[in-house]
């Protein structure tokens, strides 16, 4: 157990905040698009901003398991949306607590495995350690919010769901030091915000500072008839017959919601401020995946392209990492566990797969990475029978099919390769948008080769054969969305 003097603790507290679906270009500070987040922007500038942080399978569960875990997809057992996180699998707030550290979690939570939309995930193992709990499973009815805590019936969240979550966070950082918590322990809080994800939608005082006919749309953008319904259900009300303009409302939406979540973002960082613990508090403001919001005729994620695997990732640890740092160091989902370990001076435990990058943060020499790697195990965004495989065009990625790939991104490329051979290479820095595919051109490319060898190497680290769905999916449990045969997902393990 962790002990100090009264009033202090010797390892830092930890307030990890992430949204969901909100993609790298979507921050005002990265300077893309017109998106108004004053309180990220001036966060970003106290502390580092990673400019190659990417979502390793860029959808919503398997990030969660690489995150609480530091373990890759395969390894973690949670490779597509809806598999259970193994009660007994090593995790983030288990080795916090283990460490002495007060554990929580607010908002999302997606873990809980069949029935998926069951919002009520029971006290016990399946909460992986976190003590204080106000979570749905999955839910993204913003306007009709509700949670649980240790019952089973759900408690009615007022307002807009990201303003009660985040009142719960502040309520939840006043009860760390109040004074009768004189002797107190570092607390990690993870807060799991639902938008920007679908439905497209924001307060009405928030969507007003966005026209959708002043939207600028990237270049990348390809349109799809299919838009024009799209949407029609789960909340987001249309408004607009025309493809482009339904394109553009979405990405006003959209932005909207962002907005909302940089002004909850400003109140957390104000009740640290207030509360006199800022300088003792690691904060952390990241997303789980982006949205292609039409690029390359796409939307939501799981794609390979920039606008669904880059996310932003700000980091602030006062009189640690230097203020106004950015870096472009490749750092991917299984890094985020061994890197804050590393910044509050814990030891990274055995099982987990991520890099430390502390060093790179607080100023420190040490080898980075060259890559990072990015992987979609099955061709459906959801496993099992009641979804439609996506490669028909079902429910969960409209207007394009998953193929299952596996690549590489590092500072300056995107190489990916799907089970018939290369699939595409961009230049990242001469062709942001991603237009040229190296593969098609005349000659390829002199860095193809090395870039596949860094593939190879990442396949054989995390012992990835690259099967086929079937490969995979057959070892679900359909009731529960546990994996059964965890040990035939990789190479290593069969």
């Amino acid at each position: 157990m962790i002990h100090e003097r009264k009033g202090a603790c010797k390892h830092p507290n930890l307030l990890l905040v992430f949204a969901d679906q909100m993609r790298y270009t979507s921050l005002g500070c990265a300077g893309e698009e017109a998106v108004k987040t004053p309180n990220l922007d001036r966060f970003a500038a106290q502390g580092a901003m990673l400019t190659n942080a990417v979502s390793t399978c860029p959808v919503c569960v398997p990030y969660r398991g690489s995150l609480l875990t530091g373990r890759y997809p395969l390894s973690s057992t949670v490779f597509t949306n809806n598999i259970q996180l193994p009660p007994d699998m090593p995790s983030m707030s288990k080795m916090l607590k283990e460490a002495g550290y007060s554990t929580g979690y607010i908002g999302k939570w997606h873990l809980r495995g069949e029935p998926a939309l069951e919002g009520f995930v029971p006290p016990g193992p399946m909460r992986h350690g976190f003590e204080y709990w106000a979570v749905h499973n999955c839910s993204h009815d913003y306007r009709n919010a509700t949670y649980y805590r240790d019952g089973s019936e759900p408690i009615k969240l007022p307002g807009w769901e990201p303003d009660g979550q985040t009142d719960l966070a502040i309520e939840f950082l006043r009860a760390h030091i109040r004074p009768e918590t004189e002797d107190r322990k570092p607390f990690a809080l993870v807060m799991s915000w639902g938008p920007p994800h679908t439905p497209f939608i924001a307060p009405p005082e928030y969507e007003a500072l966005y026209a959708p006919e002043r939207i600028t749309l990237r270049p990348n953008v390809r349109m799809v008839e299919d838009w024009v319904t799209f949407g029609d259900n789960g909340g987001y009300d249309r408004r607009y017959a025309d493809p482009e303009m339904v394109l553009k409302d979405f990405i006003a939406r959209y932005y909207a919601a962002i907005t909302n979540l940089d002004w909850n973002f400003g109140r957390l960082t104000a009740a640290l401020d207030e509360l006199g613990i800022a300088e003792d508090t690691i904060v952390v403001f990241t997303s789980d995946h982006g949205d292609m919001l039409g690029s390359h005729g796409q939307l939501h994620k799981l794609q390979p392209w920039e606008e669904s695997v880059r996310v932003p990732f700000l980091i602030r640890y006062p009189g640690k990492v230097k203020v106004g740092m950015r870096t472009e160091v490749p750092f991917g989902t299984p890094d985020i566990l061994p890197t804050l370990f590393g910044m509050m001076g814990l030891k990274v435990p055995h099982g987990v797969e991520g890099s430390d990058l502390s060093p790179a943060l607080l100023g420190k020499p040490m080898e980075t990475p060259q890559s990072a790697v990015l992987l979609c195990v099955t061709s459906s965004v959801t496993w099992g029978q009641r979804w439609t495989n996506c490669s028909k065009g079902g429910w969960g990625m409209p207007f394009g099919f998953i193929r299952p790939y596996r690549g590489v991104r590092t500072r300056t490329h995107t190489y990916i390769r799907d089970r018939q051979g290369p699939w595409f290479l961009y230049d990242n820095e001469h062709d942001p948008y991603q237009l040229t595919n190296l593969i098609e051109t005349k000659g390829k490319s002199a860095v193809l080769p090395e870039l596949d060898r860094e593939l190879n190497d990442w396949l054989e680290r995390t012992g990835d054969f690259f099967g086929d769905n079937d490969d995979y999916q057959r070892h679900v449990d359909l009731q529960t969305g546990l994996v059964t045969r965890p040990e035939s997902l990789t190479r290593h393990q069969r």
